[in-house]
């Protein structure tokens, strides 16, 4: 029952975090570099995260639900998006880091680890956090938001992706 008000939740998130391309405001934008939107010089194209390990490993996301140009594309959560994925094997308490790969940062960033089902948040420091100290495979989901700078109600675009590790102790 928590999974489902877990994703219930999540779903509301994205679904209340709008993607109407009518509210974007692109007044007083003056020629944006290419490969970009009017909309505060985000790109045009859907920002794919990039995940690594500090001994730079990459971890692959899988993409879910996101708006972004006018576009909005609904996937099933975290857990199951992840369903049939081989977790990358990490050693425990390892840094990661997530970049967004754009120049600007989101203005909403949410992290949670599943432990049992359930969606426990993730405290990022500059882009990092550290990974658990328990083996096994270990679920993520992460959902990222830019806001207009005018009326930080209004979103400009969202993401949300998830990924699999697989921790093993230190040898």
């Amino acid at each position: 029952m928590r999974v489902w008000t877990t994703l219930t939740l999540l779903g509301s998130v994205f679904l209340l975090s709008g993607c109407n391309p009518n509210q974007y405001n692109t007044n007083n934008v003056e020629n944006p570099p290419s490969g970009t939107s009017q909309r505060n010089n985000l790109p045009t194209e859907l920002p794919t995260p990039i995940i690594q390990s500090v001994s730079g490993t990459p971890i692959p996301a899988v993409q879910g639900s996101y708006c972004w140009e006018g576009l909005c594309v609904d996937y099933a959560g975290d857990l199951e998006l992840l369903e049939g994925i081989t977790p990358v094997t990490l050693l425990v308490g390892e840094d990661l880091s997530i970049n967004m790969g754009t120049d600007i940062a989101p203005d909403e960033f949410t992290l949670v680890e599943y432990v049992d089902g359930k969606a426990h948040r993730v405290s990022l420091k500059a882009g990092s956090f550290q990974l658990a100290q328990e083996t096994g495979i270990h679920y993520y989901g992460a959902f990222a938001r830019w806001s207009s700078p005018k009326d930080f109600n209004v979103s400009l675009g969202d993401t949300s992706f998830a990924f699999a590790v697989h921790l093993v102790e230190k040898k």
